[in-house]
């Protein structure tokens, strides 16, 4: 179910909004996913407002923390939520009409706790992520950029949201390398069957002959036989 929340919050718009289609997300997961599981799980995490739309209170926060009227982005949210009702004149989607200070007080808490604790939830979720990601290398991924967090001074109110963010950059796709030795058969005992390129000899290199020289002729291996 966790790779699921994941998901929602990818793919959900930037108001927190999901046009429901568990078919599609279960194909894209490549899980089996149950509608009905997935409310009782999450319960008030998440809002089903019509039948094919659900609303996550918590995108917001984590997404933007206080919605501010003045603020361009925050505005376009407010007007998405005001046309399904779920805004309400509220601070905050997931807050009654409380004293604004407290409010406050609520979002310093967060940042507070978001760099130890969030980077901690971040590396235990490691797993899950590697599956949503899987044209990643996660946690060499997640090394890097908290080093590039230490390295340029950056801060997050979400860390989690930053490092998918981090993660959605194509750049950092893996990409397949094939080294020299990639290209022989190996024995089941771990060895390489080589051949030299000059006589032809068939030979059974470790990790480190496969480097060097064949050990009759002094010349290069092939993956193939060779004629002498």
């Amino acid at each position: 179910m966790k790779l699921f929340w994941f998901y929602l919050l990818d793919n959900c718009d930037h108001a927190g909004i999901w046009e429901v289609d568990i078919e599609l997300a279960s194909f894209q997961m490549g899980v089996k996913l149950d509608e009905t599981r997935i409310l009782k799980v999450f319960n008030r995490k998440i809002v089903p407002f019509k039948t094919d739309k659900w609303f996550v209170p918590k995108f917001i926060v984590y997404q933007y923390g206080e919605l501010n009227e003045n603020n361009r982005v925050h505005n376009s949210v407010i007007n998405i939520l005001n046309k399904y009702g779920l805004y309400k004149g509220r601070v905050s989607p997931l807050q009654g009409v409380k004293d604004k200070d407290k409010d406050k007080d609520k979002v310093k808490d967060k940042d507070k706790k978001s760099k130890k604790v969030q980077l901690k939830e971040i590396e235990i979720e490691l797993v899950e992520l590697q599956k949503l990601f899987s044209s990643k290398d996660v946690k060499a991924e997640f090394e890097k950029w908290t080093d590039y967090m230490l390295s340029r001074g950056k801060t997050y109110k979400n860390y989690s949201a930053a490092f998918r963010n981090w993660l959605r950059n194509e750049q950092f796709d893996k990409t397949e390398r094939k080294t020299f030795s990639d290209k022989f058969k190996k024995t089941p005992t771990g060895l390489f069957k080589a051949f030299c390129t000059k006589c032809g000899k068939s030979h059974y290199p470790n990790d480190y002959q496969i480097k060097q020289s064949s050990s009759c002729c002094g010349v290069d291996w092939s993956p193939i036989p060779t004629r002498n």
